[in-house]
């Protein structure tokens, strides 16, 4: 389905609203009364939680296979060499900044360089 010049700026305003409105929601609700307990646990754990799934994400199929079970390929050295390096990347970071921003982008930075150039 293509959209004509007007339904695509018609589109891109409300979907702008839309955001804008979901941003700005939980500002509106929580500015006069105490943020829950469910909320102050999201937001305690959800850095530790975005650096595991990262880690998950960058260690799954071909590093795993050759930690573990030590059959894949040369071909594959590359591959682990940039998840590797990133992963030790992000927790040095981590260890030396203590912040989850920087640790995340860092690592994902290091990442996605070294897989371009390997």
């Amino acid at each position: 389905m293509k959209f004509t010049e007007s339904e695509a700026l018609i589109a891109t305003i409300a979907i702008g609203i839309l955001m804008l409105t979901l941003r700005l929601l939980p500002f509106i609700i929580f500015a006069k009364r105490k943020t829950p307990a469910f909320f102050s646990f999201i937001e305690k754990f959800i850095p530790a939680l975005s650096i595991a799934v990262l880690f998950i994400a960058c260690l799954k199929g071909s590093t795993t296979d050759i930690i573990f079970r030590s059959l894949a390929p040369l071909s594959e050295l590359p591959s682990m060499f940039c998840s590797l390096a990133a992963v030790l990347f992000t927790a040095i970071l981590h260890i030396w900044k203590n912040n989850a921003m920087v640790s995340i982008f860092g690592g994902t930075t290091l990442y996605m360089v070294l897989n371009y150039f390997f």
